[in-house]
């Protein structure tokens, strides 16, 4: 079974989420890329639909507006599920669990897990000063 994309519509629609997702959080085009350490102008060409986010980028994105990359793609209309879902695991997990799953990732998604984190941590600083 063949399945085809339409790209042009798939960047529109991760465009829109993005620029969505960004709008509710009262975030500048300048201020979110600064974040992930790009250039405004890559995420407005996100935003516009002209270049679609890497796999990576999309993921980062993902984890730092709390939502899952199927939201992000179009493929799921729901925020509420996710945020459901994570509530659910987070409250049966102890950092101990957390730490001994991130003791077995390999260098790569270690790295990546720090990145993520970092993001995390400066989007919560960030919040913490609008308050």
């Amino acid at each position: 079974m063949t399945t085809t994309v339409d790209r042009s519509l798939l960047n529109e629609i991760v465009g829109s989420r993005i620029a969505e997702l960004r709008k509710k959080r009262g975030l500048t085009q300048k201020q979110l890329a600064a974040s992930f350490n790009i250039n405004s102008n890559t995420l407005a060409h996100y935003e516009q639909g002209v270049t679609l986010p890497s796999a990576d980028m999309l993921v980062l994105l993902a984890a730092y507006f709390n939502v899952n990359v199927d939201y992000l793609l179009g493929r799921c209309k729901s925020i509420t599920t996710y945020n459901k879902l994570n509530d659910t695991l987070f409250q049966r997990m102890t950092y101990s669990d957390l730490i001994d799953k991130a003791r077995n990732l390999s260098k790569d998604s270690k790295r990546y897990l720090y990145q993520t984190m970092h993001i995390l941590v400066e989007n919560d600083s960030c919040h913490k000063n609008k308050r």
